[in-house]
């Protein structure tokens, strides 16, 4: 048996870690018991994901950068720390809330930062500083980051398409779509990169901690460990589009081109690394630290017994009351009425065979249909879907839901078009959807809490508040459309129009509606 280890055993002998070590112990198997569906849908998400495959990987760090730090914290004495009590009851809290309105990553954020403010709560101020490294790298275990994708494919395609101009070739595009002479391409979600860059910040932060004791420099290589994928992504899609073309579409057209990009990922990260090394610190001699001799004091009990209970009641009380909330029944939704609302100098269009639904699923209740100003012009739609107790029933603000329709993936299209103007209201989200036959300018807002709004994260929240003090999660989807180029100029004019008559009776509906 080694110098240190014995140093190790004598320094615990005696010291509270006999108490904090199990306290601490019953707090990770509580926690791991009470959300172990929040952990699961982690785990589910590694094993079913390629982009997240790599938090198999987190936890064996964690545990290997506690087992590194073991000497310098084994020879201070675990006390436990009131303060922590905020951030864990806080986290309960968000947890409940994204629990109540299901917003999966809101949960996982919560379960995994309790972790930490358990460590927190038990073992003390000092000792969590200096753990303060492998416990917040417990973050990248949570699966998030696919928000970025949509950017990351616009950024894609914007290279690519300026570096194929720059080689002097002619290229058409057309949204994410580019045509060359020797064939046409598309930048999809696999071409977006956001599995290098996740891959790339995951590891980037590591070595950046390790290999460097300067936080500047950790800064400027993780900042390093974003920028580079980016980019190296571009290059790669350029790079395979034009092995296609110069091929005339024999190479780098199919599956080969991801295999062509995960090569030429590896090389890049390989040169980060490589180059980084350049500057590394941690063969530098640590910095002398001035040993105190601690005082030992007899061990008391009371506090960890105190810390237990305060931790075990607080991972337990958040699940047992958002369960409760969730089996409540608010009864059905009535009073929306059917077919589309006529205000005056409008009339109900007499053919609705081309009313169009958008693709979000799981409301309660909707009406809508095609009217028609009486001096004649377009014709225009309207849908409110409304939306109550959507834990049970479909949230209106998801991945499902688009005004496409996942569901109906091939037959409908959409694209963000920026916002619309309508005076007194909200600016709409502006969308141009095709599908068979038919191409549609959408505008499209949500209503709760009495108001318009175009921003989901504020529904979100609203929702959540509103669950968290006992109320209910009632929202609706307002939309309106009209044929696009079926008169060319007048489609914005027209949708103005109804708006500005139509949304008065929308909202007094909606209101109506929600105090039943």
């Amino acid at each position: 048996m080694d110098a240190e280890t014995l140093n190790i055993r004598a320094s615990v002998r005696g010291s509270s870690w006999w108490l904090a070590g199990p306290v601490l112990v019953l707090g990770l198997v509580v926690l791991g018991w009470m959300f172990y569906p929040t952990f699961e849908s982690i785990v589910a998400v590694w094993n079913r994901s390629e982009t997240f495959a790599h938090g198999f990987l987190i936890v064996p760090i964690v545990l290997f950068l506690l087992f590194l730090k073991r000497e310098e914290v084994l020879a201070l004495e675990p006390r436990p720390s009131w303060w922590a009590l905020l951030p864990l009851l806080g986290f309960s809290l968000v947890w409940v809330a994204g629990e109540l309105v299901d917003v999966v990553s809101v949960r996982q954020f919560a379960a995994v930062l309790m972790i930490p403010a358990l460590f927190w709560l038990v073992l003390g101020n000092a000792i969590t500083w200096r753990l303060q490294f492998p416990l917040a790298y417990l973050l990248f275990a949570v699966p998030f980051g696919e928000f970025l994708v949509p950017p990351l494919m616009d950024f894609t395609a914007d290279f690519t398409v300026t570096a194929v101009q720059l080689t002097g070739i002619p290229v058409y595009r057309d949204g994410l779509y580019f045509d060359l002479p020797t064939g046409r391409w598309s930048v999809v979600e696999a071409c977006s990169g956001v599995r290098y860059l996740i891959a790339s910040v995951a590891l980037g932060t590591l070595y950046a901690y390790l290999m460097y004791r300067s936080p500047w420099r950790r800064l400027v290589f993780v900042g390093v460990s974003i920028v580079v994928p980016i980019v190296a992504n571009g290059l790669r899609a350029y790079m395979i589009v034009m092995i296609g073309h110069l091929s005339d579409m024999e190479y780098a057209a199919g599956v080969d081109h991801l295999i062509y990009g995960w090569i030429f990922f590896g090389v890049v990260i390989a040169l980060m690394f490589g180059i980084g090394a350049f500057w590394r610190e941690d063969m530098d001699p640590p910095t002398a630290r001035v040993h105190t001799p601690k005082q030992r004091r007899s061990l008391q009990a009371g506090p960890f017994a105190v810390a237990a209970l305060l931790a075990v009641v607080l991972a337990s009380v958040a699940p047992l009351y958002a369960d409760w909330m969730n089996q409540r029944d608010l009864g059905p939704v009535a009073g929306l009425g059917a077919g589309p609302l006529v205000p005056p100098g409008w009339r109900v269009l007499e053919d609705q065979a081309d009313a169009w639904e958008p693709g979000y699923r799981g409301a309660r209740d909707g009406r809508g249909g095609l009217v028609t100003a009486e001096y004649g012009g377009p014709p225009v739609g309207m849908h409110v879907l409304f939306y109550r107790e959507q834990h049970h029933y479909g949230n209106m603000v998801g991945w499902s839901n688009t005004l496409a329709g996942r569901h109906r993936v091939g037959s409908w299209s959409q694209s963000h078009r920026g916002q619309a103007t309508v005076d007194g209201y909200p600016n709409p989200e502006r969308f141009l959807l095709r599908g068979p036959g038919q191409q549609l300018l959408v505008w499209r807002w949500y209503w709760v809490d009495g108001q318009l709004t175009t921003l989901p994260h504020t529904v979100k929240a609203r929702e959540a508040l509103n669950r968290l003090v006992g109320g209910r999660d009632d929202a609706a989807l307002v939309v309106l459309y009209v044929p696009y180029g079926s008169e060319p100029g007048e489609e914005e004019a027209t949708l103005q129009a109804y708006a500005a008559d139509v949304l008065p009776e929308i909202l007094e509906q909606l209101a109506a509606v929600a105090r039943q």
